[in-house]
């Protein structure tokens, strides 16, 4: 399949989907109402399913990245109108997402990268969990992200495991950079001396779509 034939299918099947993502965020109420997601979802799907068919091309891969993007779409908006993060929905994508990586996996004929998942996964929530615990031992809470988030790292790491296992950690370390600077910012825009409380999911889930993107080339750079 051509390329622009394959981003053309993208860009439809986002948009689509994207229409599916919104059905989904608005059955999560915001203070006991239901509120309808701006067209922002769908165009927001289009283009990340394009991002990914310029990157992937026709390896089989594609499906299982385009399953991530939907899924850390659809939890960022949630988290972004509710600061909640639905297990229902994360479970979903983890387990789909696992399935697809699978068969990726065995198409490809690179069975190891079933394992370079799973260690993705521990280590991404190895890496979360323990900031979560510090955090609630050090200040008496998680200081800006709960249980959601935690629960969300498996997903991350396992995608970005399934890559290579040492851009894992530097996905990590990009989302709470990406989160350090948006609770900056609002600061900034707040006038206030204290943070205002920021969902944090955006933040992993930019860190981790970044690192997709060029995590791999920034660990060979370092390691050259």
């Amino acid at each position: 399949m051509s390329l622009g034939l394959l981003i053309l299918l993208c860009a439809v099947s986002g948009l689509a989907i994207g229409s599916l993502l919104v059905v989904i965020a608005q059955r999560v109420p915001e203070d006991g109402a239901v509120s309808s997601p701006p067209l922002v979802i769908e165009l927001t799907t289009a283009i990340l399913f394009v991002l990914l068919a310029v990157k992937f091309r026709d390896d089989v891969a594609l499906v299982a990245f385009c399953i991530l993007g939907a899924t850390l779409i659809v939890q960022s908006w949630i988290d972004l109108r509710t600061h909640r993060l639905p297990r229902a929905i994360t479970a979903g994508g983890t387990g789909i997402g696992a399935i697809a990586l699978v068969l990726a996996a065995v198409v490809r004929g690179e069975p190891e990268r079933i394992w370079m998942a799973a260690l993705g996964a521990a280590i991404a929530g190895a890496l979360i969990g323990s900031v979560y615990v510090g955090s609630k031992w050090y200040y008496g809470s998680a200081q800006g992200f709960g249980w959601g988030d935690v629960l969300l790292a498996p997903l991350l790491g396992m995608y970005l495991g399934w890559l290579d296992p040492a851009i894992v950690a530097p996905g990590v370390f990009l989302g709470f950079v990406i989160g350090a600077i948006a609770g900056l910012v609002a600061i900034v825009v707040s006038r206030s001396d204290r943070q205002a409380a920021l969902p944090f999911a955006p933040s992993l889930a930019a860190g981790t779509l970044a690192t997709v993107f060029v995590g791999q080339r920034m660990v060979d750079v370092l390691a050259g």
